[in-house]
């Protein structure tokens, strides 16, 4: 059925894919488009407010800057904002839609705390808010879903990190456009299954419970994997992190006689340190491999940390659409979030 390209257009009633396939042009549309003139400024500390496919950015950006810039990340997604938060502090307040409420929340809190925030939004209050407080706000494209639209929040936060001298992207994100490229060629729709990895993938993940199990810089990218199949595909999953598993979950899975209804997904690197790598080879051996049908492992591919982490991005976005249409599911409507929004 995934080389059925009538039937898959039919059941993509939002062109998800078609969305999906221009991931690299969607970055290429905000280095060409974004203007920036910040004032020069030396934050002690980095925090990012969003929820859902908004806040995923804060969570990549701290998987992958926690070990190249000397200042700390942390991730809000509350309404409130933690009490360390001040005139040193650089807030990004990223919300697709503008309209989020924990995130406006926190926005304000954030306003009134004094620190200097930079928004990132398609519109809504959030514009409207920051015009009227005089903070920089960044437009990102509209017409996405905000899952789809990861290009239009995170590229922004690397540029303006770039242009304030905290971290030089500029290489990372060219080798980046380059591999997801390659990829895009090798799991776009009209690669037939024989030849599509993405779509493999899919097919093995279909009537199981995915975990999805990442490391160091791979963690917000297992959480992206876990969200993707919960908002696209409508299916349950969890995902974890290694060494953490090593000292709780690994237990439950050599214990649990359900364990088999479970797929373990490994997103791997041939450049993991040689103790994850061990961790890795042992938790498939004590805790999968008499416990689990199979096994799943990922390789990233790239040069830079940037373009490996963008890479199992891309192919996750896309494993997760494939499995939707496994399931007869169209992969743009979330009417469970949008009833719970109408009734608060």
């Amino acid at each position: 059925m995934l080389d059925d390209l009538e039937t898959l257009k039919k059941m993509d009633s939002h062109n998800m894919l078609d969305s999906l396939e221009n991931f690299p042009e969607q970055i290429e549309e905000v280095l060409e488009s974004l203007k920036l003139n910040l004032l020069p400024f030396k934050p002690d500390e980095i925090v990012v407010t969003g929820m859902g496919g908004s806040g995923i950015v804060g969570d990549i950006l701290q998987s992958f800057l926690a070990n190249r810039i000397s200042m700390p990340i942390y991730v809000n997604k509350d309404y409130s904002l933690p009490s360390f938060v001040g005139e040193n502090t650089l807030l990004f307040v990223v919300s697709y839609s503008g309209n989020t409420e924990e995130t406006l929340s926190a926005a304000e809190k954030g306003m009134k705390m004094g620190a200097k925030v930079v928004a990132i939004s398609s519109n809504g209050d959030l514009k409207t808010m920051c015009e009227d407080k005089g903070v920089v706000f960044i437009k990102a494209a509209s017409g996405y879903h905000p899952r789809a639209a990861i290009a239009f929040m995170f590229v922004p936060v690397l540029t303006l990190l770039s242009e304030m001298l905290i971290y030089d992207s500029d290489v990372a994100i060219l080798d980046s456009l380059k591999v997801l490229r390659v990829l895009r060629d090798e799991i776009k729709t009209s690669v037939p299954s024989a030849d599509n990895e993405a779509k493999r993938i899919a097919k093995q993940i279909h009537g199981k419970i995915p975990v999805i199990y990442g490391h160091s810089i791979y963690n917000a990218v297992a959480n992206r994997w876990h969200t993707q199949f919960n908002e696209n595909a409508e299916i349950l999953s969890w995902y974890g992190e290694i060494p953490e598993m090593n000292h709780n979950e690994i237990v439950g899975w050599a214990g649990d006689k359900n364990s088999s209804m479970f797929l373990p997904i490994l997103l791997r690197d041939d450049k993991e340190d040689e103790r994850i790598k061990l961790r890795l080879e042992l938790t498939k051996e004590i805790a999968f491999e008499n416990n689990v049908e199979y096994i799943l492992e990922v390789h990233a591919k790239g040069d830079t940390q940037l373009s490996r982490i963008l890479y199992l991005i891309y192919m996750g976005d896309y494993v997760s659409i494939y499995l939707a249409m496994l399931y007869g599911r169209d992969p743009s409507p979330v009417e469970v979030i949008d009833e719970l929004k109408r009734r608060l």
